[in-house]
């Protein structure tokens, strides 16, 4: 029992964070990217944060849902760790490649990883779960 709610909470955290990024990158990229220095007002790159946060959005959605249904919940786990540990990743080369980026990224990114580790262990855990019920 204490299992499920440590992944229902696990799951709402990730989704949660996608569905917040994802809302502040397609409806006010400007305002949401601001404090990170960030200057949104080419409108390419309006277009390409606005359709990722859009796709952000609805991933986040998806995976708030999995920690309430649960033959959902393996498949959130799965996307939660996917996309916020290919974030994580994708900050570490820019670290490595770019320079250090200001604290605020350092966090997020810190942010990432944490929860695209608990959602591989949520997605670890699930699929044993389902391997262990009877077929039908």
């Amino acid at each position: 029992m204490i299992g499920r709610v440590v992944e229902q909470v696990v799951l709402v955290a990730a989704g949660l964070v996608l569905a917040v990024v994802g809302a502040g990158s397609a409806f006010a990229p400007a305002a949401f990217y601001a404090p990170y220095g960030i200057d949104a007002t080419d409108p390419a790159l309006l277009s390409e944060l606005r359709a990722t946060g859009v796709a952000l959005l609805l991933l986040g959605i998806g995976v708030v849902a999995g920690a309430f249904v649960r033959r959902l919940t393996f498949a959130a786990a799965v996307v939660a760790a996917l996309v916020l540990l290919g974030y994580a990743i994708g900050r570490s080369l820019s670290w490595a490649v770019d320079g250090t980026p200001p604290a605020s990224v350092l966090a997020a990114g810190a942010v990432e990883f944490v929860l695209g580790i608990a959602a591989v262990w949520v997605a670890v855990r699930t699929r044993t779960a389902l391997r262990a019920e009877p077929a039908n």
